[in-house]
């Protein structure tokens, strides 16, 4: 068992650090703390399991709205590519037809581009970004 939790602890503080500061699975690796613990003082396994769960969902509901509270005025940064968003582009090239795929000119690059209802737009119209998804732009037609 003490591989269990350790393996639980690990993987817990792992998915935290992926997600930033979203504070996801922190209390899973308190639980595997007190769980370890509990491992440590011969407990059984049931024991274990059910400290290990009052622990995780303990420290979730007493700390969570605090959490939600502090970071809650943490706002995303814009990047250079969101200073895009509402502005106009030419299309230059059709890239697949049936999957609504295209490039846009757009203030001297070149995008990947598609629009929402999956339209291809005619090589030389205008289309406006919407939004941005990974590195395709979300554009209408002008």
């Amino acid at each position: 068992m003490l591989g269990i939790w350790l393996g639980v602890i690990v993987i817990a503080m792992a998915a935290e650090i992926a997600t930033s500061v979203q504070l996801i699975s922190i209390w899973a690796a308190l639980g595997g703390v007190a769980a370890l613990i509990a491992y440590l003082f011969g407990a059984d396994i049931f024991v274990q399991v059910i400290i290990f769960f009052a622990v995780t969902f303990g420290s979730l509901a007493l700390t969570r709205p605090l959490v939600r509270k502090l970071t809650k005025n943490i706002k995303n940064t814009p990047t250079n590519a969101d200073m895009n968003i509402g502005k106009t582009g030419k299309v230059t090239k059709i890239v697949d037809a049936s999957e609504g795929v295209f490039r846009v000119r757009l203030s001297g690059e070149d995008w990947s581009a598609k629009t929402a209802d999956m339209s291809v737009p005619e090589i030389g119209s205008s289309v406006r970004v919407e939004r941005i998804e990974g590195v395709k732009l979300i554009v209408t037609p002008v």
